[in-house]
């Protein structure tokens, strides 16, 4: 395949000889350095290359990325390489022309391939899925490219959210898990390999479940400018289900490639289960994947024993860790082997004493627990149950078995947050570090507690998605008297994200369509979002800053996730009240969510 002539593309140059040495010097140096269990296809018919719209090193530390490259490899009739964004001391070379693109594995230009599939993790990486495609020499909107570009698709957690903000971009959407997309989708594309391009989408939104082609659906808008109905044409179906697997019938995801140069540095991560049934209200992981699902301790234990020769570091990766049913029996494994355990999180009420064992034979001595909030009141809006006790006594019993560093997530900007639940997230971390201290005495040094304090962005698909963003300079206010309360105790270290960062998450996670004319803009013209929204005719704040009226229609409900509407309306209206939400309970005949009767 060739890049298109003449238009945006044209403006793209080929990157200089030496140039292109450089990243072809620099792939086969980390290709050197990875130790995978990868065995790719170089005859595939379909060429298909995996971007991920980060640094190599952000990608490579995702399972989702590394398990979609390899199911994707897995197939016979598929040939799949992998390319990332540019490291930022390059970057200028790609922004200037002189570079562009290539694949990892034999450094060919993203033209070459038949699929340019994005897996995207997170809503602020969409300004980058834009400028790979600028860079590869493509138009970015998919209307504009020509019968032999190569097809454009995204598939990952950011997008089965809501997809609507890439629509303009993407010839199609992957919606749900790629264990059960990725087998039904090349089988369809080989039905349809001598189609033309429309052909083949049209074929792929009819035949291939959780394929999701925007240009099949026309967004209808009142006079308001809310939302009224998505317009199906011809066969597509009125709504995109998203795939659910079931993980009794497939192995745990995990790594199949583990190298020095991730956030897991030589560690192989392996997924215990997907989903979590605490029903916190803020969480979309709770509600997107329900009901919760656990791998067998014997399906653990073999993915385990396959990398016991090659790395003694195994993370464990769930939305909720602690919860694993099989839990003290797994970690008594893993020590029985030798092993040191990794834990994404911890819950702060389910500590036990096989958890602290495990965690005092690692070399790891930094635990996560989440508070979210400072107060109990707080706690019960958002759903979170937990009470003070249960965070002072998990922080008491990791110190006694040495974790030497503890951090503790917060968050700001919740749903009725006031200024007496700010003064409880000082108060709680006061008391932290008091039991934290009085463990550690006779120590040579106290270890340090590190709050990492984020900006409330209400997500598609859980009970807050009617709720409105606190704003950027509420979010402000509220960082800086934290900082000051908490800026003179001692061993106590603060890190607040930037808010005007969550505010341009909210935008990309909660819009419409037509956002995406404000990410063109950015990325086109180089310019910044709140410069964009000062010449944009459209108000990015309609998006952000309103709270929803109880029966607008949202864009991301293109979308089918199986959790009733009414359920989660059901517990925004609780939350307001004051009232705490139900766990996920799974009994049979259960109907209360809608999840397990669509399953």
């Amino acid at each position: 395949m060739r890049a298109s002539e003449g238009g945006l593309s044209s403006r793209i140059r080929r990157p200089r000889t030496l140039m292109r040495w450089k990243q072809r010097h620099l792939s086969q140096l980390r290709l050197s350095k990875e130790r995978s269990w990868i065995s790719r296809n170089p005859g595939g018919a379909i060429y298909i290359v995996l971007a991920f719209p980060n640094t190599y090193h952000v990608g490579m530390s995702n399972l989702g990325f590394q398990t979609a490259y390899r199911l994707f490899n897995d197939s016979p009739l598929v040939t799949c390489e992998r390319v990332f964004y540019p490291d930022p001391e390059v970057l200028s070379e790609y922004r200037s022309g002189r570079a562009q693109p290539l694949s990892m594995e034999s450094s060919r230009p993203l033209t070459d391939f038949h699929l340019i599939a994005f897996s995207v993790s997170f809503e602020n990486d969409y300004p980058a899925l834009l400028e790979m495609l600028h860079w590869a020499g493509l138009a970015v909107r998919s209307a504009d490219r020509c019968e032999s570009n190569p097809l454009v698709a995204a598939g990952g957690v950011a997008v089965f959210l809501n997809p609507e903000p890439l629509a303009d971009f993407m010839d199609f959407f992957f919606i749900g898990e790629a264990e059960g997309l990725v087998d039904s989708f090349v089988r369809a594309w080989t039905e349809g390999a001598a189609a033309s391009r429309q052909e083949m989408l049209e074929h792929l939104a009819v035949h291939c479940p959780g394929i999701y082609v925007p240009r099949l659906y026309t967004p209808i808008y009142g006079p308001t400018g809310v939302l009224q109905s998505m317009q199906p044409k011809g066969k597509a179906p009125p709504k995109v289900q998203r795939v659910k697997v079931d993980l009794a019938a497939i192995k745990p995801a995990h790594s199949v490639i583990i190298t020095e140069e991730t956030e897991f540095s030589g560690t192989a991560l392996i997924e215990i289960g997907r989903g979590c049934g605490r029903g916190c209200r803020f969480c979309a992981a709770g509600f997107v994947y329900r009901p919760p699902r656990f791998h067998t301790f014997e399906a653990i234990s073999s993915i385990v024993a396959e990398w016991i020769p090659h790395t003694r570091r195994i993370g464990l990766v769930s939305p909720a860790v602690s919860d694993y049913p099989d839990m003290d029996q797994l970690c008594r494994r893993l020590l029985e082997w030798g092993l040191e355990v990794h834990f994404s999180s911890l819950r702060a009420d389910k500590v036990s004493p096989d958890i602290l064992k495990a965690l005092g034979e690692s070399v790891l001595k930094a635990v996560a627990i989440a508070p979210e909030a400072g107060s109990e009141r707080l706690r019960a809006v958002i759903g979170k149950h937990l009470t003070d006790e249960d965070v002072l006594s998990a922080a008491e019993r990791l110190a006694e078995c040495g974790v030497q560093h503890l951090k503790l997530y917060f968050m700001i900007g919740l749903p009725s947050e006031t200024r007496e639940d700010l003064a409880a997230v000082v108060d709680l971390v006061k008391r932290v570090k008091h039991r934290v201290l009085e463990r550690s005495r006779g120590r040579k040094k106290m270890g340090l507690i590190t709050l990492s304090v984020h900006s409330y962005v209400p997500k598609p698909f859980t009970p807050f998605q009617w709720a409105a963003f606190a704003g950027v300079s509420d979010l402000k206010v509220k960082a800086k008297w934290l900082q000051q309360a908490l800026g003179k105790v001692a061993n106590v270290r603060v890190h607040f994200d930037l808010p005007k960062w969550a505010y341009v998450q909210a935008l990309l996670s909660r819009g419409d369509r037509r956002v995406g004319e404000l990410l063109e803009k950015v990325v086109l013209k180089g310019i910044s979002w709140s410069q964009v929204a000062r010449e944009s005719v459209l108000n990015p704040d309609f998006w952000v800053m309103r709270e929803r009226e109880p029966d607008e229609v949202f864009p991301w409900e293109i979308v089918d996730h199986g959790v009733k509407r009414a359920f989660l309306r059901s517990q925004y209206e609780r939350a307001m009240r004051g009232l705490p939400s139900a766990p996920c309970v799974q009994e049979p005949g259960c109907r209360s969510c809608g999840a397990c009767g669509r399953a």
